[in-house]
């Protein structure tokens, strides 16, 4: 059995992830749980806990992170739909933007296909209403956050400590902005948007991976450049508007600066993985040097 959660509103399927988990931890004994992300996946291991159960465990619960984000995982994970339904096993996929085609091929065999839109004027309102805040408060905060769920929570967060919502207008933390910034090789303006996002309550890990995206997407294209392809675009089999901004970013950057990026940050995420080093710290270092 296997849920999808995907959708731009991120803060509401990860909500909904974290409560499905709550669920088996705390409703389901003799669960094993797992987490496996794009960038470990490991097609034997995933092969074991699809099919397999220990003499202490009865069942798992596996959830997968950013999965479709490494092609050789989503073409071996769309093979094995079918396996995946009849799994006496629950894994649970979170993922932010999933095509189309992909979308159709999990809709045949998942037990729940959920999509996460950010919420428009009445359901933001009613979504406020839910948090019991009240209307003024929600509309300061609306003003200043949009459908910024996540933004939106730490205003809620300050007004319920105690803290005043501030009125005036800052600059807020947008992941495309700083991946733009990334890649037009403005490390100041990185920087910046990078320590913002800290500020604003954003972990360190949730920009890294918005930043691994970004190289991954470059050294892609480069590749398909060198290569001397056609239609760079759309070999890529990424979206028109994602495609075209990163083909133009994509001149500034040697082939080889883009591959020490990638090696550097999967070393940084490794070895953090390991408790080796710490991430925010040689993240930054990363972005500045």
């Amino acid at each position: 059995m296997f849920y999808l959660l995907h959708g731009q509103d991120t803060y509401r399927s990860r909500e909904k992830l974290n409560e499905l988990v709550s669920h088996f931890k705390t409703k389901v004994s003799g669960l094993g749980f797992f987490r496996i992300e794009g960038e470990n996946f490991n097609e034997a291991e995933f092969k074991e806990l699809l099919k397999g159960k220990t003499l202490f465990e009865k069942k798992y619960v596996v959830v997968c992170e950013r999965i479709f984000e490494n092609k050789e995982a989503l073409a071996f994970i769309l093979g094995s739909l079918d396996d995946l339904a009849k799994t006496e096993n629950m894994f649970l996929f979170w993922e932010e933007d999933v095509d189309e085609k992909i979308l159709e091929e999990f809709k045949k065999t998942a037990y729940k296909v959920q999509e996460y839109k950010p919420l428009d004027n009445a359901k933001l309102k009613a979504w406020f209403v839910s948090k019991k805040i009240p209307a003024n408060i929600a509309s300061e905060i609306i003003k200043k956050s949009g459908a910024d769920l996540w933004h939106a929570s730490k205003e809620i967060e300050k007004y319920e400590l105690g803290g005043e919502v501030s009125k005036q207008d800052v600059l807020e933390y947008n992941p495309f902005a700083i991946c733009d910034a990334f890649a037009e090789k403005n490390k100041a303006k990185t920087w910046i948007i990078y320590q913002q996002a800290l500020r604003q309550g954003i972990s360190a890990e949730e920009v890294f991976f918005k930043i691994l995206w970004q190289v991954k997407n470059l050294l892609m294209v480069k590749k398909l450049m060198s290569a001397g392809v056609d239609n760079v675009a759309k070999e890529t089999g990424l979206h028109a508007f994602v495609a075209g901004k990163a083909i133009k970013s994509a001149l500034k950057f040697s082939e080889e600066e883009l591959e020490n990026y990638s090696y550097e940050m999967l070393r940084i995420y490794h070895e953090e993985r390991r408790r080796e080093l710490e991430l925010p710290i040689e993240f930054e270092r990363l972005l500045i040097l």
